[in-house]
């Protein structure tokens, strides 16, 4: 560590978490936007979702209703993953965001800001030291 604060050190740790932030919100706000719709159980059902995770399911022919609850239940969750996998196809995603990514980037940026206000506070506390001992040399005492 260094000996003097480093604001700029601080300065660009703040300034990346506040782009990741500010990824991330880009990133949302079209997700809601986008929606996409795909049949299943033969064109009986259409199962719709965004990327944000917002799934609807219709009934288009009421003939759904008389199949078995497992067939449904399948085609239903089938329906619903394609629709999923449809909406971050459209958007350019291959997959779900990399969480583990995300978290490393925050966490380094979290060590590089403990490393920064560490040295801010040892020259602070030094700087502290230097005053009170010239304060007592100043009143003759040591």
């Amino acid at each position: 560590m260094s000996s003097t604060p480093e604001p700029n050190g601080i300065t660009d740790a703040l300034a990346k978490a506040m782009d990741l932030v500010r990824e991330g919100r880009q990133a949302q706000e079209g997700t809601e936007v986008q929606r996409v719709e795909v049949e299943a159980a033969d064109g009986m059902v259409r199962a719709s979702a965004t990327l944000a995770g917002k799934v609807a399911v219709d009934i288009l022919d009421p003939r759904a209703m008389r199949l078995s609850k497992e067939y449904l239940s399948e085609e239903l969750t089938a329906g619903i993953n394609a629709a999923l996998d449809a909406a971050r196809e459209q958007a350019g995603m291959p997959g779900a965001v990399d969480l583990a990514a995300l978290s490393e980037k925050v966490e380094e940026i979290q060590q590089q800001s403990v490393q920064q206000l560490s040295s801010f506070m040892n020259t602070l506390a030094a700087s502290h030291s230097r005053i009170v001992q010239a304060a007592a040399q100043a009143k003759g005492v040591e």
